[in-house]
């Protein structure tokens, strides 16, 4: 089939029969619209797999919005956008960054802005009225409609490549049931008893303690004691006084029972493959998104009522907030669940999307596609959602997914606006280097990890280090493999090992992603349960205590399963949902692990950033291999940790005179000691000596 495509401002590629004697047969060829008549200078002729492909260069710029044909003689060929969207021309041709997009209501009225350079008309589809909006220079469309539209749907009509398209607003604040349309919202009318006057937790970066929630999970177990009609929402994690049917808590009190100091939510922006009101029909983490600034349906218990799923999501900041707990959004800003069907894409054409030298999408996320988040109006999307969050709902913090795919750039524009509205926001993202078509010094990895020194990074050194190769599943770590890598894990307590600083690494061995710990741990192990239990207990503690930022995965803390499950995104509830009953039977290991966080933040020690004072108050003691002893020296007491990964008894001669008690322990609590220790089979052991 003939086509042309708009390739740049001056230049028209024409894909053609083979021609023998092109530059005869194109004499007469014009680029003709309704407005104006170009003449064509063909400059090129490219022949590839039995295809031919013929370059012209244009008498003048091009109106890229106009409808365009290919007159030659009687034939005449549409012409469609092509590569000009991906031009540092049209970058900076349509510089639109100063808008305020999306719909604002403010002083009853409701004002329109969309972007899109290349449409030749954009029209406002709202209340069954059509308006016509009008186009600026730099590519935005506008209307101003008066009186508040607060809660009425809308989407926008635009002649596109020679078709109307129907889009909704990428800026939407609010939806109509899955994602059908857009919706006003007036944000003066989502207000919430109490939220603007509750103050932001105060914690220091360096006190962070991450607990990683996925919102349906918490609740969705029969035993978790949340109302029906709350399970797998927002308002059912913090619904308060829930307990199994035993007693023993669940959910929001729970979770803020543990002495954490920040949640982290896994996305609760609207994503796809969910039904808003048949939720439990498919389950899924919430990594497909389609509109970044509108709450998921699924996860409101009103999920037709736009306005309510924000004041449900404050509701829930509020009630983490009242009790000093932060609250971190994980953000997919490294793709689109479909790129075709996307408002960018069809909005403007192959602009927000990275693409190889030989024309293909970029996949270096693995799902179809990745954004281009170093264009100006990506960038601007994504630093716009930032403010968005925290000013409206006063986050505190943010992970970003596959942040390897991300610009340095972006990501200091995001740390500058997020760190100006909240110093002590905290800021992390999965470093990896990915194959995305974006060259490596400005990708936000690990290597670079030195130009963004405000972000933390997920430390898979240390997790593979502690349990094995992440991409192995027989592979062991030092815990799970009777000591491997013994000559590691000093260093890497201390933030001296891998390719992140103390300041940025944030230390983890579970997460949501792949098999939790305790399963991990039974496809490594022969062992008994009690011992794998204890092998389990030792990566925890170890990962709680080690210099850097703590990351705990929900349930970690009574030895979650996911029943032998691996990537478990769109497996069902009963696989990935807290299994509360867990929680009844290892009430006595949780209580460890809550006094475990319990010393961490009491001791200053344990969160010094200080690389001087690491040195001299965090030292290693010399024990029989492959055990591992660290003496700490906080403000008014000393300290001994221990760990033991073997099967075997130890006695541990102390590097220091005096009275030892022992504050926390897998064996034997509460006890007082001198001058040795009997280390048991797997064990880790806390001792502390007052000044």
């Amino acid at each position: 089939m003939n086509t042309a495509y708009i390739d740049d401002f001056n230049c028209i590629t024409l894909h053609y029969d083979y021609i023998e004697v092109p530059h005869d047969f194109f004499k007469s060829i014009q680029l003709v619209s309704n407005k104006f008549i170009h003449d064509l200078d063909l400059y090129e002729i490219i022949h590839l797999n039995d295809q031919s492909f013929y370059k012209f260069n244009t008498d003048r710029p091009i109106e890229i919005s106009d409808k365009f044909f290919i007159h030659i003689g009687q034939l005449k060929i549409p012409v469609y956008l092509g590569k000009v969207t991906q031009t540092d021309a049209f970058e900076h041709k349509y510089d639109a960054r100063h808008h305020e997009l999306g719909a604002v209501v403010r002083d009853n009225k409701t004002t329109f802005t969309v972007w899109s350079p290349v449409a030749k008309v954009v029209k406002l589809n709202i209340n069954d009225k059509v308006h016509t909006m009008e186009k600026l220079p730099d590519g935005a469309h506008r209307i101003t409609l008066y009186g508040n539209y607060h809660l009425q749907s809308y989407h926008y009509d635009a002649y596109i490549n020679h078709n109307w398209v129907q889009v909704n607003d990428p800026y939407s604040k609010g939806l109509t049931l899955n994602g059908s349309e857009s919706v006003v919202i007036d944000f003066n009318k989502t207000n919430v008893d109490g939220f603007l006057e509750t103050p932001r937790p105060e914690t220091m970066q360096k006190d962070a303690l991450i607990y990683e929630i996925h919102v349906r999970d918490i609740t969705m177990h029969p035993n978790s004691g949340v109302s029906p009609d709350k399970k797998g929402k927002l308002l059912g994690l913090i619904e308060p006084n829930t307990t199994t049917e035993t007693g023993e808590s669940t959910g929001f009190d729970y979770i803020t029972s543990l002495g954490i100091t920040h949640i982290e939510l896994l996305p609760i922006n609207d994503f796809a493959r969910v039904d808003d009101i048949e939720f439990e029909k498919t389950y899924n983490w919430g990594y497909d998104p389609e509109y970044f600034q509108t709450i998921d349906g699924s996860y409101s218990t009103k999920p037709s009522n736009a306005a309510y799923r924000i004041q449900e999501l404050k509701q829930l900041v509020k009630a983490f907030h009242d009790k000093g707990i932060s609250v971190i959004l994980d953000v997919v800003f490294n793709h689109v669940y479909h790129m075709p069907t996307s408002s960018f894409e069809k909005l403007v054409p192959g602009y927000y999307f990275r693409y190889h030298n030989d024309g293909n999408v970029s996949n270096g996320t693995g799902v179809g596609n990745d954004t281009k988040t170093e264009r100006i109006m990506m960038r601007k999307f994504f630093v716009d959602t930032i403010k968005y969050y925290i000013h409206e709902f006063k986050i505190d913090g943010f992970r970003f997914d596959l942040m390897g795919t991300i610009d340095i750039k972006t990501m200091q524009q995001i740390k500058t606006v997020v760190m100006h509205d909240n110093p002590n926001a905290f800021l992390l993202g999965e470093g990896w280097d990915l194959a995305t078509a974006m060259p490596s010094e400005i990708k936000t990895t690990h290597e670079n990890a030195y130009k963004v020194p405000e972000i933390h990074f997920f430390n898979d050194y240390f997790r593979d280090t502690l349990k094995g190769n992440n991409f192995n599943l027989m592979d062991r770590g030092y815990f799970n493999g009777g000591g491997k890598f013994y000559e590691r894990m000093f260093n890497l307590f201390v933030g001296r090992k891998g390719e992140l600083p103390i300041t940025q690494t944030v230390n983890y061995v579970e997460v949501h992603d792949n098999h939790t710990l305790f399963d991990r741990i039974n496809y490594t192990s022969q062992k008994s349960i009690e011992e794998k239990n204890k092998i389990h207990q030792l990566a925890t503690m170890f990962t709680i205590f080690a210099l850097g930022t703590p990351f705990i995965h929900a349930g970690q803390e009574f030895y979650r399963t996911k029943h032998g499950h691996g990537n478990t995104y769109n497996l069902s509830d009963f696989i990935n949902r807290i299994d509360w009953n867990r929680r009844i039977k290892y009430k006595d290991d949780i209580e460890r692990i809550k006094r475990a966080i319990q010393i961490r933040n009491t001791h200053r020690i344990f969160r010094t950033k200080n690389i001087e004072k690491i040195k001299k108050r965090v030292i290693p003691i010399e024990l029989e291999h492959p055990l591992i002893g660290i003496l700490m020296f906080d403000t008014k007491s000393e300290l001994i940790l221990l760990f033991n990964p073997t099967p075997l008894h130890h006695i541990v001669n102390l590097p220091r005179l005096g009275e030892f008690e022992v504050i926390l322990s897998n064996h034997l609590e509460g006890t007082r000691i001198k001058y040795f220790y009997d280390l048991s089979p797997y064990e880790y052991v806390v001792l502390k000596k007052r000044l």
